[in-house]
């Protein structure tokens, strides 16, 4: 069996998006940039308006060869795209060929969010279970029920969401929340996301979960609607530059996650002036904030 390397870089004070866009155009068979941070102080997905800042403390670029050819040879190749005095310094790890789509899946199992609630992806033998199981394929929109906050949003909801609501999902990502609201209610829910790709993601895990629910380019939503309970589970700054326009379309209820505890507090003064939000739970350093407005 073929074996392959992966050769790390540590690029020090060089822009890894420029390196990487440079590296692309040799013959290796890909390039990757990596989160070196944990999932507490990782940027877990990115905010497109206000894109991260990739440098050599908070990621790395990996590359990917067959194993017969030249790593020194790579790294003066890199050395020269880069135009860099001295050659980059490296870490080479060698491994076996495997079952990749094997393996990729085996990543995926069962995820328990409760005693009445789990994620399957759609490879896993649904066996018996006395509860509500919702199928993910892992795509480009966030949300397999792994992240602290999905798993928040979604103990929520199972045990608050009412029926006879219209809900909408901002950020509906891979559609894990909306379609749970609607598998346990039976109500109207809608989605809203800005990337095309996560859209197609929540259609497929809508129909092998047996619902349908309506998901709309952020460009093309209509800001005037209301709903009875706005769902948010996205950063925090977004969630900031968002609160004028949450105020426009919730009609009671508003849930928002996708929120570290240090930016608790400059949320809740964000929305103040039109809903008083608190911190309702709490999972590993990442908040759940609720909010009612008054009748």
């Amino acid at each position: 069996m073929q074996n392959w390397k992966n050769i790390t870089l540590d690029l020090i004070e060089y822009d890894l998006e420029d390196a990487f866009n440079k590296i692309s155009h040799l013959e290796v068979l890909s390039v990757t940039i990596e989160d070196r941070r944990g999932i507490t102080n990782s940027n877990w997905f990115d905010d497109p308006t206000n894109p991260s800042i990739l440098n050599y403390k908070t990621h790395k670029i990996v590359i990917l060869l067959e194993e017969k050819q030249s790593t020194n040879q790579l790294v003066t190749d890199i050395q020269k795209i880069l135009g860099l005095h001295m050659p980059p310094n490296f870490n080479e790890e060698i491994f076996e060929d495997k079952d990749w789509v094997q393996y990729t899946q085996s990543q995926f199992k069962e995820i328990l969010i409760s005693n009445s609630l789990r994620i399957l992806p759609p490879w896993e033998e649904d066996t018996s279970f006395n509860g509500t199981t919702i199928f993910i394929e892992p795509g480009s929109g966030f949300g397999t029920g792994s992240h602290p906050t999905t798993k928040l949003c979604l103990k929520w909801i199972e045990k608050n969401l009412k029926s006879n609501k219209r809900v909408l999902d901002f950020g509906s990502g891979s559609g894990i929340l909306s379609i749970f609201a609607k598998k346990i209610t039976g109500n109207l829910v809608s989605g809203v996301e800005i990337d095309k790709l996560a859209i197609k993601n929540a259609n497929y895990n809508n129909k092998i979960n047996g619902v349908k629910i309506d998901y709309i380019l952020s460009n093309n939503f209509n800001f005037n609607e209301k709903f009875d309970i706005v769902l948010s589970n996205i950063l925090a700054n977004i969630l900031i530059s968002l609160s004028n326009n949450f105020e426009k379309i919730t009609k009671n209820e508003l849930l928002l996650s996708g929120i570290l505890l240090n930016q608790v507090d400059q949320i809740i003064r964000e929305y103040k002036p039109w809903i008083q939000l608190d911190l309702i739970d709490q999972e590993d350093g990442w908040c759940l904030l609720y909010g009612k407005l008054k009748s």
